[in-house]
């Protein structure tokens, strides 16, 4: 899938384009469709190249990769670079899962967001996935990458005390940017108890980003309203 976004490039229209597959479940994933869906179709390299030209007939200069999660594809170094060469400006969204891989693609990457799903310690709880020490590799690779870079985590009130917002901020100490989102119900999230949950409240997105700036650079609420 390929469109423009105005939101998802920090201060830039970006191309949006969508990688199949992710190896978390998250109960309140938007884009479940694309969960375990690896065979998916792809776009050729020629394809892409058609799509990239329009784009930039749109005076669209960046281009956002996300997904699922992007870093679980072996092609990521190879499109990414295709995409380099032709001039735009990329960003990268993450899960965190492969470091790895996300090291492999760092000198391709001019913006980075990881999403921060909770404390680490409870990611197998929250999204079933075990290898914490991969998440904290990614943090740490972000964090000295001298790219630009965002950590967001979305708030679902039921999913956080005040103890959990502040080991989130501790797992990213001195960080540039946090970003607090808003969960928003939809009638296809991956878990039925989520459907009927509330929008995250504004005073608890609030509450969150000032708990949160005692540990990073910045700390901001995203999709408040």
């Amino acid at each position: 899938m390929d469109q423009a976004s105005l939101v998802d490039y920090p201060g830039r229209l970006s191309g949006l384009f969508f990688t199949s597959g992710c190896n978390f479940r998250c109960g309140y994933c938007h884009n479940a469709s694309t969960l375990g869906a690896f065979n998916a179709p792809t776009y050729s390299f020629d394809e892409l190249d058609l799509l990239l030209k329009d784009f930039k007939k749109q005076w669209t200069r960046a281009i956002t990769v996300t997904g699922g999660e992007p870093t679980l594809h072996e092609g990521l170094p190879e499109t990414l670079e295709f995409i380099k060469k032709r001039g735009f400006r990329i960003k990268l969204d993450t899960n965190g899962s492969r470091p790895k891989m996300l090291g492999r693609v760092l000198p391709l990457v001019d913006y980075l967001a990881m999403d921060i799903k909770g404390p680490i310690h409870r990611y197998e709880e929250l999204v079933g996935f075990a290898d914490t020490d991969a998440i904290r590799e990614s943090i740490e690779l972000i964090m000295n990458s001298g790219k630009g870079y965002e950590f967001r985590t979305t708030l679902v009130e039921p999913y956080f005390a005040d103890e959990d917002i502040h080991d989130c901020g501790k797992a990213v100490p001195g960080a540039e940017l946090y970003v607090v989102q808003a969960f928003i119900p939809r009638d296809n999230l991956p878990s039925p108890a989520l459907r009927l949950q509330p929008r995250t409240r504004p005073s608890a997105l609030k509450n969150a980003a000032n708990i949160l700036a005692g540990y990073v650079k910045k700390a901001i609420v995203r999709g408040e309203g």
